[in-house]
Parts: structure tokens; sequence; C-alpha cells
């Protein structure tokens, strides 16, 4: 297996971070990839997203009739995308995907968790508490209806986040790649019994087919670091990279019609609201176990 992503190999880490660079999309546009028909992609279309998704980790998609869905189309454009092991995880239903509403879990405990609520959610990944043989490698979302306020997203390629650490000190990435340095405590059901057991691992992981994987989350409840002076500063560095500006982070807000293919990307969610009385924001969450194939 050749990747760029193993620290003892300079040389392919800088080729493929000057064609990584040539060219990156720099605006919302250039991800965007307009759909006819969800049920039947055409050639092109499949493989304007594909292309995207291998350049960024993601790409955009708007249904020019959305509608004429009589269903949620996420699922027919993933499986013609190629991507089919779906996240059957507790919120979801019986079609694995998640209803990122108010109260739209599926199992009622999860009501309380903050993907179910319309609080602001800081930069994270998906599935960052999930096994290690289980992480979460796609990302997608639809919006079936938009928030009348707010529930912006902020996009970021992770692969540019282990690029600048890389490039600024290749000890926080070596650090990051170290399998016990992040740990999400177990989750315990109401009857005090473990739900969850404790997960630990890295932050960056390389796939065996060489791609980069990353699991975080910027929150400071629910999770532990691991306690030496290394972990600490390679994940303040990783938080500055989140913060600091950059022509490559993209910020937005999906419309009705519009979606999200990714390979797990970085990504936020504004805080939103609607009227009293009025229907609510729906957006739809399909989490897969394997990652975009290749354009």
């Amino acid at each position: 297996m050749t990747t760029p992503f193993h620290l003892g190999d300079d040389a392919r880490y800088q080729a493929w971070k000057q064609a990584k660079l040539q060219d990156y999309p720099t605006s919302l546009t250039d991800l965007l990839v307009e759909i006819v028909d969800p049920e039947a992609l055409t050639t092109e279309e499949r493989a304007a997203i594909l292309s995207r998704c291998h350049k960024s980790n993601m790409a955009l998609f708007r249904l020019r009739y959305p509608e004429r869905c009589t269903n949620n189309p996420l699922p027919a454009i993933t499986a013609q995308l190629g991507i089919k092991e779906l996240d059957h995880n507790l919120g979801a239903g019986e079609d694995g995907l998640s209803a990122l509403t108010p109260g739209g879990s599926a199992y009622d405990p999860f009501a309380a968790y903050i993907p179910y609520r319309a609080a602001a959610i800081g930069w994270h990944t998906d599935g960052y508490y999930n096994p290690a043989d289980h992480q979460v490698q796609s990302l997608c979302l639809y919006c079936e209806r938009p928030a009348h306020t707010g529930g912006e997203n902020e996009l970021l390629d992770h692969e540019l986040v282990y690029m600048q650490l890389r490039d600024r000190n290749p000890a926080w990435v070596a650090t990051l790649l170290e399998p016990d340095v992040m740990t999400i405590p177990a989750r315990f059901d109401a009857q005090g019994a473990v739900a969850r057991p404790e997960r630990t691992g890295p932050v960056f992981s390389i796939t065996a087919e060489g791609a980069l994987h990353t699991r975080f989350t910027n929150r400071t409840k629910s999770i532990r670091w691991r306690d030496d002076e290394a972990t600490r500063q390679a994940v303040e560095a990783f938080r500055q990279v989140l913060q600091q500006p950059s022509p490559y982070l993209f910020r937005g807000q999906l419309a009705r019609g519009w979606g999200l293919i990714s390979n797990n990307v970085l990504h936020t969610r504004n805080a939103f609201s609607d009227p009293a009385g009025q229907p609510v924001r729906v957006l739809y969450r399909a989490r897969y176990f394997d990652r975009l194939p290749a354009a």
C-alpha cells in the first residue's frame, strides 16, 4: 500500500500536497452538481459528484425538481455512488436515515441529544464514538425543509487540516496517529447499565486503501484526551487550524432539495429556529462504513 499520509515518505507527501492544492475549490459553487432525476443519475452527474469528492472529500448536490420527490432521494443517490454499508445507529429510522429535526430521533432517549435539537454544534466528524471496526467513512445529508433562521454549516476537508499540521510540526501528526490519544467515555442508560462502552482511538488513521480517516470533536464534555504535553500541544494546534481564516473553509445553508456527499469531513452547525406553529427544519443524515469510490 502506498499513501502520502505515512510520515516516513516525504517525497510522496510533497507530490500529493502539490496535486491536492492545485485547482482546489474555493467556493460552494465549485462543489455544486445539479441532479435532474435522483433515481437515475446520468454518467456525467455521477462522475461530477465523485470527482469533487476525490478532490476535496465533499460535493454538494441540488435537485432540479425537488417537488417531484415522493421518497427521500438520499438512499437512491448514495447507492448509485457506490456506498451501501449504512450505519443503522439508534437515532436512525428503519431506513437507516436520521431526521435531524427537533425531536427527530427514532430512539426516544436520544431526543435530548444535540443533533435532535436546535442548538449549535461545534467542529466534529460523525461517529467519532464508534468502535474501530465500524468507523463512519462517509457522511451524507439531504435538506427537505430548511430552518426559518439559522442552521448554516461550515465544512472543512480533514486532509487540509492534516496538511497544515504536518507542515508546521510532523510530531503533532505523529501524536494524533497514536491509538490511545482520544477517548470517548462510556454512555449509561437510565438504569445505570453501560449502553455504549468506552472507546479509545486515534484522531488520524490510515485505511487499508491508504486514505486518511479522521475522528474528532471540539466538545469539552464527554471526551478525554490523553494526559501528556505532546497530546495537549497537538490538540491545541488542531483547534487553532479550525479557528483561523481559510480560503478552503466553506460556509452556507442547505436549501430545499440540496444535499451533501462527503468522506465524513469536519463540519459544524449553527443554531436554528422556526416560528411557533410553523413547519420545522427537516434535514436527513445517512452515515456509511464505506468510503466513496474514486471517480
